[in-house]
């Protein structure tokens, strides 16, 4: 990866099982010199002073790898400092995190150190309040997903029936083989997706940045593309390549929607009616994966996609609900704060770090 490169991922996704957490994938302690874990209560400042650290390091051309909050993309939620082998993460609810070998790798940033209790305890039932609203407005987001989940599940299973077998192992042979000048190394787990504020939000541009070669599988029903990628995946792993797996955001661990390979500058990517790459001319495109699909399942594969689409896009009304809702409830805790002790943290964190 380079520094100027702009490289955004998730660690966490609201799912059919619930929110689930990819986050213990930021640690590395044997290679990794230091988790910064930050806790503190929404408006403690916790991802200004990660944008404060990046800023420094960014100016000192070090190489970063972006986290994003699922329910508020526009925040983030972590990064990692690749050549200054540190990454820091807010570690509170939903992908709550505590230190594994604490002072030798982990270290907590403590926010409430800096908030005044008395001005919080006065608000005590309106903050009690709005954050079982705001949990609540994600349970149901969660309900109208898993709902949507069961519905691309079916057409998934449909779909399978229909898959060309001897074409899918034809272009994994293909791929595997242009594979063969990959890196051993680590396989990382990340997400590129996820049922979000108002919207589901994919970060396309960081397939474009790490890989100059892009395999794209249009897929609107997921099997084809499933089969692909967990045939690639398995045989990749078995011989150790270096290799980012991500998945897909309501379905995650269970498929794989993109790999990228980023010795090799080769990416597998799947697109769909939910994330449509925005690539290149020079993109290759894998098509005709799949025989003709009966009509009387057409049609029910059809109103299955129409339904789980409408149930998405009202998850995600109940996500945006939420985020309103989290603005109101950082209001108290900003008002509570005192962001000079912030800056005392800052310097301790850069004067380590650089």
């Amino acid at each position: 990866m380079s520094a100027k490169k702009n490289i955004r991922f998730l660690l966490g996704s609201n799912t059919k099982q619930g929110f689930v957490s990819l986050f213990d994938q930021l640690r590395d302690p044997r290679y990794g010199k230091r988790l910064y874990i930050i806790k503190g209560g929404p408006g403690s400042g916790k991802s200004s002073l990660m944008k404060r650290v990046i800023k420094t390091l960014l100016d000192k051309n070090h190489e970063l790898e972006y986290i994003h909050c699922a329910s508020d993309p526009k925040s983030l939620d972590a990064f990692i400092d690749h050549d200054a082998k540190v990454a820091m993460v807010d570690g509170t609810a939903p992908h709550i995190m505590d230190p594994r070998y604490p002072g030798a790798y982990d270290l907590i940033i403590n926010m409430a150190d800096c908030w005044e209790d008395s001005k919080l305890i006065k608000s005590k039932m309106d903050i009690i309040s709005l954050s079982d609203t705001i949990s609540s407005c994600h349970n149901t987001a969660t309900s109208y997903i898993q709902g949507a989940a069961t519905l691309l599940d079916n057409n998934l299973k449909i779909a399978s029936g229909y898959i060309k077998q001897s074409t899918i192992n034809d272009i994994t042979n293909k791929i595997l083989k242009e594979l063969e000048g990959s890196n051993l190394g680590k396989e990382k787990k990340r997400l590129l997706s996820a049922v979000s504020v108002g919207e589901t939000v994919f970060f396309g541009e960081t397939i474009s940045e790490l890989a100059k070669t892009v395999y794209v599988i249009n897929d609107i029903w997921g099997a084809a593309s499933g089969l692909l990628l967990s045939n690639i995946y398995q045989t990749a792993a078995a011989k150790g390549f270096e290799q980012i797996v991500c998945y897909c955001s309501i379905r995650t661990p269970k498929k794989i929607d993109h790999i990228i390979f980023p010795s090799a500058a080769i990416a597998i990517t799947t697109a769909n009616d939910f994330h449509k790459f925005q690539g290149s001319k020079q993109d290759i495109l894998i098509e005709d994966l799949m025989d003709t699909i009966s009509k009387s399942d057409q049609e029910q594969m059809t109103l299955n996609l129409k339904n789980a689409k409408e149930l998405i896009d009202t998850g995600t009304k109940h996500i945006k609900k939420a985020k309103l809702l989290h603005d109101d409830l950082e209001a108290y805790y900003i008002e509570a704060m005192d962001f000079s002790k912030v800056d005392h943290i800052y310097d301790k964190i850069i004067k380590e770090i650089v």
